[in-house]
């Protein structure tokens, strides 16, 4: 079980319950990574006493477990404190009806069946504990307006059982406007809107209702003296006096709590950040203009956007661009549709739009090429002029989808095949795009096993001074063994692995791999170089990270001048802070550092000086311009002086080409690494390789020397 740091106390805290091990720390790092505290138990007894001890604010819990299993520990929640109100999801292998009914007669909030679908887990994740935390929001807001309502003085109205007013304190006056004189001997009718009682005025049946028990509070709205009208909430009290029946009204003016409810209802329905509605009010809005359709016999159409490249400009200009450019994003959305149309932030960088009454593909596409170009016209946010584009997914109900789910799901995979078509682009859904999906998630299966089965292998490429024409290092680049599909390069699955998680694992194991080969060399008698290991955005946002690396170290045995890590410049600039940081605290320990494809993002030149970095990895899209016309190799040689500049080292990645090695080497850049001196090669093949460079040039040096 995982200590939480009372610094995190504010984030929500996550309870994972599974027999297995291996999924409860893929669970937690795919959680942490989205910011959420964490902690663990094996089986449902074990939950049942953490969830007393800490009131997590979400259980996410296998079904089958040994000492007590998943459903039964749900229904034991649901009888502790709180646990009416935490949202539970079950994580079941079984399919079927039954198993479903089983999980919510439990008292399960949602589920998800394994193989888990890590979008689909993490976005449920979040829109449920983003509830709940709307719900809490609720319950302060309530309980406030209460507390400051209980300490006002509340009105105070007597009247008879004809409803003429017989008393009326000083609190009504501020209420109603009313002074006691102008109401004393009226109707009570004269202090609420007509459609509360009957034109000859107000009984006391009208107030207490037919047989309501006293002390039951009414809402009705009030008349003030001007004309306006102000939510009342008020109890009544009966008692006679000589055989005279007479209720007693206490009442209070609630239009403070109204507006509160109203706030947070209308957040718990729309997108914080842009005003417009979320992904709940956008699947109700599709349900109803889908049933409006099928009555009418008419379609509609769905489009699901999602911002090109938007994730660069989040990490490397900053959450605060980022925030703005979906803001102006989402009123240009507006501007491109009809007041009857919907248009909803799902999360992220994603929107989608509701276009009723459209049935025709070509009046959709019409519509998704008008929202292209407005998108992609040019934005300027502070110093910054952004250009941003978009990939559109359409779906038309009825023929390709007759739910919402399954309409914004087909939508979301056009989308997707929109963006694997280049981007800026649009995409009409077909049938047949769902097996593409299909691959995909048959794929990140393949991977996970792969893992188990240690199917990933690490090649290296060497890296050479070519003014002494000796290897100064490596980089370890991993690949994938496939039994059926034979050698698979990063190309074919980092991205599918960046995106479900499995990067941080697949990570922590290159890099150990790397690092005990790099020694097992160097204990053969080979020269000490050093290895490059690259580090992928979810690796270096871990909170441990300088722990794991240190450990790697400590148990292969490597020294730490042998390492080298390389993280790209969008990392690097995502949080600056966090990266000088964590930065320092590699340097310390004696690793080198290095800032791969750099000239690629958008780098601050105050904290790169700031950046405890020994070298700036030219990358290989500048390499390639060497020699071609337009630019040149500028970008290349400007990348020379800048790190010259800031005393750091410079390498060239992709070298091919002895124009491109001699343009190089006259601007004084002599380390490099590419296809002309060595391709990514086997531990074997590597291996050989050294032999042959030890015969042909002696002894390598020491590193540093």
């Amino acid at each position: 079980m995982m200590t939480q740091p009372s610094n995190a106390d504010h984030k929500p805290l996550i309870l994972i319950v599974d027999d297995s091990k291996y999924l409860r720390m893929k669970l937690r790092q795919v959680l942490e990574i989205d910011g959420y505290r964490v902690t663990e138990a094996h089986d449902g007894e074990q939950a049942l006493s953490l969830f007393e001890e800490l009131q997590p604010d979400l259980v996410l819990m296998d079904c089958v477990m040994p000492v007590m299993d998943g459903l039964a520990a749900c229904t034991r929640i649901q009888t502790l404190p709180g646990g009416d109100r935490t949202p539970v999801i079950m994580i079941t292998g079984l399919s079927g009806d039954n198993a479903v009914d089983d999980a919510f007669i439990a008292g399960a909030t949602d589920y998800i069946t394994k193989p888990i679908h890590w979008a689909v887990l993490r976005n449920r994740v979040r829109r449920l504990t983003r509830a709940k935390q709307t719900e809490a929001t609720l319950d302060k807001t309530e309980a406030l307006a209460r507390s400051i309502i209980s300490k006002a003085h509340d009105g105070i109205i007597t009247v008879d059982t004809s409803g003429e007013i017989k008393s009326f304190n000083p609190a009504c006056e501020r209420i109603f406007g009313y002074a006691p004189a102008d109401v004393v001997g009226k109707n009570i009718s004269m202090l609420f809107l007509p459609d509360f009682h009957d034109a000859d005025g107000c009984t006391i049946t009208q107030l207490t209702g037919e047989g309501e028990p006293c002390g039951v509070s009414k809402e009705v709205m009030g008349r003030r003296n001007d004309g306006t009208a102000v939510p009342i909430e008020y109890t009544f009290s009966d008692f006679c006096v000589h055989k005279q029946c007479f209720v007693t009204l206490i009442l209070r003016d609630i239009t403070e709590r109204k507006r509160y409810e109203e706030t947070i209802w209308h957040q718990a329905f729309h997108d914080i950040l842009t005003g417009l509605p979320n992904r709940m009010l956008f699947k109700d809005r599709l349900t109803l203009a889908m049933a409006h359709a099928k009555r009418n016999n008419k379609g509609l159409a769905v489009l699901f956007l999602d911002l090109d490249r938007f994730k660069l400009i989040n990490d490397t200009l900053g959450h605060n661009v980022g925030d703005q450019l979906l803001y102006y994003i989402g009123m240009r959305l507006q501007n491109c549709v009809r007041e009857d149309d919907t248009v909803a932030r799902m999360g992220g960088d994603e929107f989608t739009l509701l276009l009723p009454e459209i049935s025709k593909a070509e009046h959709a596409a019409k519509i998704a090429h008008k929202v292209t170009e407005a998108i992609r016209q040019p934005l300027r946010i502070g110093e910054h002029d952004l250009y941003i584009s978009t990939s559109i997914g359409i779906v038309l109900f009825p023929d390709d989808g007759q739910d919402a789910e399954t309409l914004i799901k087909n939508a979301d995979t056009a989308m997707y095949r929109a963006k694997e078509s280049g981007r800026n682009h649009y995409e009409l859904y077909t049938p047949s795009m769902n097996a593409k999906a299909s691959e995909r998630l048959s794929m990140e299966n393949s991977m996970r096993r792969a893992l188990e089965r240690e199917e990933f292998v690490v090649h290296y490429q060497p890296k050479v001074n070519v003014k002494t024409g000796e290897i100064i290092g490596m980089e370890a680049l991993v690949r994938w063994q496939h039994p059926e599909l034979g050698l698979v390069l990063p190309g074919e699955f980092i991205s599918l692995a960046e995106e479900s998680g499995l990067i941080v694992p697949l990570g922590e194991w290159v890099l150990e791999t790397a690092c005990a080969q790099n020694k097992a060399w160097q204990d053969a008698g080979f020269a000490r170089v050093r290895v490059a290991v690259n580090l992928s955005a979810g690796q270096f946002q871990l909170q441990n990270l300088v722990e794991v690396v240190s450990r790697v170290i400590r148990t292969t045995g490597l020294d730490p001048t042998c390492l080298e890590l390389e993280i790209t410049e969008s990392i690097a600039m995502r949080n600056a802070e966090h990266t000088v940081s964590v930065l320092k605290h590699l340097n310390e320990m004696g690793i080198q550092l290095s800032i791969d494809d750099f000239g690629t993002g958008y780098s601050s030149l105050n904290y790169l000086r700031r950046f405890p970095v020994n070298k700036l990895k030219i990358d290989r899209s500048f390499v390639a311009e060497i020699g071609t016309g337009s630019h040149n190799g500028a970008i290349a040689s400007a990348v020379i002086v800048l790190g010259r500049s800031l005393g750091m080292g410079v390498i060239a990645e992709g070298v091919e080409s002895e124009e491109q090695l001699k343009f190089l080497k006259d601007h004084d850049c002599f380390e490099m690494q590419g296809f002309l001196f060595g391709k990514p090669m086997s531990v074997e093949d590597f291996t050989e390789f050294l032999i042959r460079q030890s015969q042909t040039c002696g002894d390598r040096p020491e590193v540093g020397e």
